[in-house]
C-alpha cells in the first residue's frame, strides 16, 4: 500500500546519496503527481538521471519506474484500511463487545504488517540517549502521553507528559541538545504539534513523532514512527488508531529496555510512588 512504500522511502532517506534524496524527498511529498510523471519529468524535477531512477526503484524491490508507478497508484486508491464490522444503533450488546473486540483485533494485526520495526528502535535509542524528554500531544493523544510518561518513568527516564498550550510553549522553548520531543499525532497536521516541533529542533533538540507517514509533522521531525491513521473509514475507527499509538508505547519501552540489558525487558519494575494499599 502507499503509506507502507512512503514509510520505507522515508525510513532509508538518510542511508542513499544526494540524487536519491532528492527523489525520495519529491515522491513523499507529492505521490499524487508522480503516478502522472514520466521518468525524463521525474529526471528533470529532481535534478537526477534516468538510471538513478531505476536505481531508486529496484532498492525497494520493483521492476523499474513503471512497476513502481503502478504498486504507488494502486495503494492511493481510498479503501478500508482492515476488515471494519460497522456499529448499528440496534445492535445488541452481546454485538458491540464482539464488534469492538473483532475490529481492534483487525486493527493490531494491520498494524504488524504496516510498522517498521527499524523506526522503533531508532526511536528507542533516541529515548534512551536523551537527558531529558518532553511528551507533547494535543486531544485525544494526550491520553497516550500520559500513558507514556506512566511507563517511561517506571523505566527510570526523566520525561514528563506537557499538557495544554501553554504549558507547552513555555517547555519547548526551553528545548536544548541532548533533549527529545515525543510527539503523538494521529494525522501529523495539527497546526500546534508542527510549530511545536519545529520550535524543539531550534532549540536543539530532537523530535521523535509517532504519527503518519508523509505529514506535515512527519516532515519537521528528526525520526517517525509512523503509524497509518484509520479515521477515513467508519465513524468509530479512530479508537483503533489510538489502540495503535498505545501499542507502540509498549513496543518502545520494551525495546528500550532491550537496549539497556534488563534482564525482563517486558516486566516494567514497581517504584514506590504506584504502590497501593491492598485489601
Amino acid at each position: 500500500m502507499a503509506v507502507s512504500i512512503l514509510q520505507r522511502i522515508l525510513h532509508e532517506r538518510e542511508a542513499v546519496g544526494a540524487a536519491e534524496q532528492r527523489l525520495a524527498d519529491f515522491i513523499s511529498k507529492n505521490p499524487s503527481q508522480v503516478i502522472h510523471m514520466s521518468m525524463a519529468r521525474l529526471a528533470q524535477q529532481c535534478s537526477v538521471s534516468d538510471p538513478t531512477i531505476m536505481r531508486f526503484c529496484r532498492r525497494f524491490g520493483f521492476e523499474g519506474y513503471q512497476d513502481f508507478k503502478l504498486h504507488l497508484a494502486q495503494s492511493l486508491v481510498p479503501s478500508a484500511p482492515f476488515a471494519y464490522e460497522q456499529i448499528l444503533r440496534n445492535d445488541s450488546i452481546e454485538n458491540i463487545v464482539r464488534k469492538t473486540c473483532r475490529n481492534s483485533l483487525n486493527a493490531i494485526q494491520r498494524a504488524l504488517e504496516d510498522l517498521v520495526p527499524q523506526q522503533v528502535e531508532e526511536g528507542a535509542r533516541l529515548l534512551r540517549d536523551a537527558v531529558w524528554t518532553g511528551i507533547y500531544a494535543t486531544g485525544i493523544s494526550e491520553v497516550t502521553a500520559i500513558d507514556a510518561e506512566h511507563k517511561f518513568q517506571r523505566l527510570g527516564l526523566r520525561c514528563a507528559a506537557v499538557i495544554g498550550r501553554q504549558k507547552q510553549w513555555m517547555h519547548v522553548e526551553k528545548s536544548r541538545p541532548s533533549e527529545v520531543a515525543l510527539i503523538f499525532s494521529q494525522s501529523g497536521h495539527t497546526k500546534q504539534m508542527v510549530e511545536l516541533a519545529i520550535a524543539a529542533r531550534s532549540g536543539g533538540a530532537r523530535v521523535l513523532s509517532v504519527t503518519a507517514a508523509d505529514s506535515p509533522l512527519s516532515r519537521v521531525s528528526d525520526a517517525l514512527i509512523a503509524v497509518v491513521p484509520y479515521d477515513r473509514t467508519e465513524l468509530m475507527t479512530p479508537l483503533a488508531s489510538r489502540l495503535n499509538h498505545h501499542l507502540v508505547v509498549n513496543m518502545l519501552v520494551t525495546a528500550i529496555a532491550v537496549l539497556s540489558g534488563s534482564e525482563f525487558p517486558d516486566q516494567l519494575p514497581a517504584l514506590d510512588s504506584w504502590q497501593t494499599d491492598k485489601i
